[in-house]
């Protein structure tokens, strides 16, 4: 067996040390079966086994202690003729224990560490499997190494064929993307080998419109640029934005990674809602309930949990909700409530994502007092979540959905949820005290149903 990958990587680039060493380890099994030793493997130390391949002899030992052992087949029968076939030089380290002072080092990987360079070892290596197309990027964001010029080129040259790649595979190597600090500068670079529109060809039509009297940017630099003012938002917002924000959304993909690109993709429905009016105004009206529909879309294409899809999809639809509610000069208290309980615990990265957008609209349309008063608006708005949370909490429940039926002599219906949130709406706003208050003010508003 020989210590292959990611692990030697992690500890030669210094992302590892002794303290704090990679809990995922993979070897190369030179023998009859890497798929039955990891069988044996797992029996041994009372792991999980798990089969990832047949055909390519690989296999995952599950540790308790949350280490995960992956076994793979040498391929071509000998440790030289595997490494050949790695996609980068920087994955193609290997450690055999039978000579513990030595690094297998064939193609430079060390060196290429040590100077920061993620190189491709060959663009047969790349094509073997499409998927390395998208992981080169991924490496860069997460090793701080920079993609070889050669290698870039190849990258460029061959990114169609990541659509061959599994959907799921795609995701695993995006959003580990986006979980990087700086992910912009690696979606900028995605963009420019025309390998991030090959995930999203949606981004494609974006590249056709200009820049306006509010936005200084054309679409497709608008959009990457909201991504890099939300990361630049992460700094500014309270830490409990932060908390919600580095909460899962689903497994292994944080709220914040989600966001990100729903920062990307906000816009998707601006090409085809694009109009220039008589007077040269860009108008794009709708392209939110465009842009949310074109999501799901993608969601479904990209095989998306539930979860993640409702998030980024609810996200678009909403990305213009916070600045509409000051459009007409300070919003109503009951309209402001109103926007906390329907967006709910989604507040915080909706709002990421208006300042986002804010930081990335700089035409003259929106500049000086204007932009001033917006962007301290927006501040308000954000700060005043944890208030109306705290309230929400403190008001007592004076009815439920019973005694609502009872009262109204009626059965269960959509109309039961209405009238108790309209009642709790009227408690925020201290329209409602007391049980009587409220048995009135439920009669009343299944008058007005009805009516």
């Amino acid at each position: 067996m020989y210590l292959v990958g990611g692990y030697l990587r992690d500890i030669f680039s210094g992302k590892s040390t002794k303290e704090n060493l990679p809990k995922d380890i993979d070897f190369a099994f030179l023998g009859d079966s890497a798929i039955q030793f990891a069988r044996t493997l797992a029996d041994k130390l009372n792991g999980h086994f798990v089969l990832l391949d047949e055909n390519l002899d690989t296999a995952r030992v599950v540790l308790q202690e949350g280490c995960v052992i992956d076994l793979a087949g040498v391929v071509g029968g000998s440790i030289k003729t595997d490494i050949f076939r790695r996609d980068f030089t920087i994955n193609a380290l290997a450690w055999d224990p039978e000579e513990p002072d030595k690094i297998i080092d064939l193609v430079g990987g060390l060196s290429d560490l040590k100077n920061k360079i993620v190189k491709a070892i060959s663009e047969e290596n790349l094509l073997a499997d499409p998927l390395r197309l998208l992981r080169a990027f991924r490496f860069q964001a997460t090793t701080n190494c920079t993609i070889d010029g050669e290698t870039f080129d190849l990258l460029k040259k061959n990114s169609k064929y990541l659509a061959e790649s599994a959907a799921e595979r795609i995701n695993y190597e995006l959003f580990k993307i986006l979980e990087a600090d700086d992910a912009t500068s690696i979606l900028k670079m995605m963009g420019e080998a025309t390998v991030l529109e090959v995930i999203f060809p949606e981004l494609t039509p974006t590249r056709q419109v200009t820049k306006n009297a509010y936005h200084h940017l054309g679409l497709y630099d608008h959009s990457l640029e909201v991504v890099r003012q939300a990361e630049l938002s992460t700094k500014k917002v309270p830490s409990w934005v932060m908390v919600s924000a580095a909460k899962d959304i689903t497994s292994g993909i944080s709220r914040l990674a989600a966001t990100k690109l729903a920062c990307l993709l906000h816009d998707i429905g601006k090409p085809t809602t694009w109009v220039i009016t008589d007077e040269g105004r860009h108008t794009f009206f709708g392209h939110d309930k465009v842009g949310a529909d074109l999501c799901e879309v993608i969601a479904q294409r990209l095989k998306w949990s539930t979860a993640l899809s409702k998030f980024i999809v609810k996200l678009v639809a909403w990305h213009l909700r916070p600045g509409h509610l000051f459009h007409q000069g300070p919003p109503t208290e009951k309209a402001v409530n109103r926007f906390y309980r329907k967006c709910g615990a989604d507040v915080p990265e909706l709002m990421l994502l208006a300042f986002g957008d804010l930081g990335a609209t700089c035409g003259p349309g929106l500049e000086g007092a204007n932009r001033e008063a917006l962007e301290k608006s927006l501040i308000e708005l954000l700060n005043g979540f944890p208030v109306f949370i705290s309230k929400q909490e403190s008001i007592p429940s004076l009815m439920d959905g019973k005694s609502v039926m009872s009262l109204l002599g009626i059965g269960p219906g959509p109309v039961v949820g209405e009238i108790l949130e309209a009642l709790h709406e009227a408690q925020c706003l201290n329209e409602v005290v007391g049980l009587k208050a409220a048995e009135r003010f439920v009669v009343d508003f299944y008058r007005k149903v009805k009516a």
